[in-house]
């Protein structure tokens, strides 16, 4: 089937306040992006990075084949640069991070193409559970795969399917994550496990796991299939860190960024790393681009805790606080706890399960005390340390969305 989406639509739509994106209630099957007088995109699942060229067509699963049609392009030859940039609507994400990745957006195109070959060819709910998966996200893993491994030198067409490996993996953290943490929803869609039920779950995780690392395995390079081991490993241990840890109102700040790090940041630094391996970039380019990622992802965590607190909840498609209500304490409440209101904070979190009204009062008083504040510093130095790794690495267009990369997960929190 195919459907042609032009400037004019209408439909009953639910608006992504932080992205702009208007999405259909129904199906969402196409969406218009306000931001910056965008023009239109569509996918299956929700609002995504569609073509840059009109008309050219974008293949989805089931057969869905959507074609964007931009607004004002009547004076534009084909295959000229759109006048503005095609939005992501990464719900939790706040601003669009996609935009920093215009010099891998075919590429990207190329692994979302794989990743749905892959999942699509599978049983017709494998394959519904596939594709309401891929909607929204923010591509940020295999986004770092692309740049680290082309900045060193190699070939788009060689990292595709490495990338394709981690962000399928990634999704499978993502489902048992959201079982753990009994989470409703992600980028304001119900959770697998709301929409299919726990034994699905656990078995569609599983086999995302199997899946990334089948195509690891046959990509032909142990180094990758082993740093990725240890990604999955260093996830595990970092997901068991913070179940002990909830409700601890006597822990670290220390701990705390040890869980991020194994959770979030570690990842990301390998994903830039097996870039490097891919390219056979020089050791110090290497480590050059794995302490890019680590500052990276440990700030995009961060970053993401912060807005945990204080967006909102159409911002987050999820509800405000969702770490304290789950026992989580972030960075800033971590900070807040050792300060003046530290007593106040202490009282309140000791009486659970937390009510609308406690979550807001501990904001309250987190924005008093000035943890906010404070968190959001130590993320624009760990964006600033991320972009010193990157002066080793000569300029080219990858390198500058590396560098601008850091830049936009900043400007999540200013």
């Amino acid at each position: 089937m195919t459907q042609d989406l032009g400037p004019g639509k209408a439909n009953r739509a639910l608006q992504c306040a932080r992205s702009r994106c208007i999405v259909p209630r129904a199906e969402r099957d196409w969406a218009r992006c306000r931001s910056r007088d965008a023009p239109w995109a569509s996918t299956r699942a929700g609002c995504h990075e569609g073509p840059s060229v009109p008309g050219r067509a974008a293949e989805y699963p089931e057969g869905l084949v959507l074609r964007v049609q931009p607004a004002h392009s009547a004076n534009r030859k084909e295959g000229e640069p759109l006048p503005s940039r095609v939005a992501t609507a990464a719900v939790s994400a706040g601003r669009q991070v996609s935009d920093m990745f215009g010099s891998v957006r075919s590429a990207l195109g190329a692994v979302d193409e794989w990743i749905a070959r892959q999942l699509g060819h599978e049983s017709t709910l494998v394959g519904e559970l596939g594709t309401h998966l891929l909607g929204g996200g923010k591509r940020l893993r295999p986004a770092l795969v692309l740049l680290s491994g082309m900045v060193a030198g190699a070939e788009a067409e060689r990292l595709v399917p490495v990338a394709a490996a981690c962000e399928i993996i990634h999704m499978a953290t993502l489902v048992h994550d959201d079982l753990i943490d009994e989470s409703d929803r992600r980028r304001g869609l119900p959770t697998v496990h709301v929409k299919w039920g726990v034994p699905m779950s656990v078995l569609i995780g599983d086999h995302l796991f199997a899946k990334g690392f089948s195509t690891l395995a046959a990509f032909g390079d142990p180094t990758i299939v082993r740093l990725m081991s240890e990604v999955v490993s260093r996830t595990c241990a970092g997901e068991i860190e913070e179940i002990q840890a909830q409700w601890d109102l006597d822990a670290s700040a220390e701990a705390y960024f040890r869980r991020v790090h194994a959770k979030t940041g570690f990842f990301i630094a390998e994903c830039c790393r097996m870039g490097a391996v891919i390219a056979r970039a020089a050791p110090e380019a290497e480590e050059a681009l794995a302490t890019y990622g680590r500052e990276v992802g440990d700030c995009f965590q961060v970053v993401d805790d912060l807005l945990d607190l204080t967006a909102s909840e159409m911002v987050l498609g999820k509800p405000t606080g969702s770490d304290l209500r789950a026992g989580v304490f972030t960075l800033p409440v971590l900070r807040a706890m050792s300060g003046a209101h530290g007593s106040e904070i202490r009282r309140i979190l000791s009486g659970r399960p937390l009510s609308d009204a406690a979550v807001a009062a501990v904001v309250g008083l987190l924005r008093d005390s000035g943890a906010l504040e404070e968190a959001a510093a130590h993320a624009v130095s760990m964006a600033r340390r991320a972009q010193g790794a990157l002066r080793v690495l000569p300029d080219s267009p990858q390198r500058q969305a590396l560098f601008g990369l850091a830049d936009e997960l900043t400007h999540r929190v200013s």
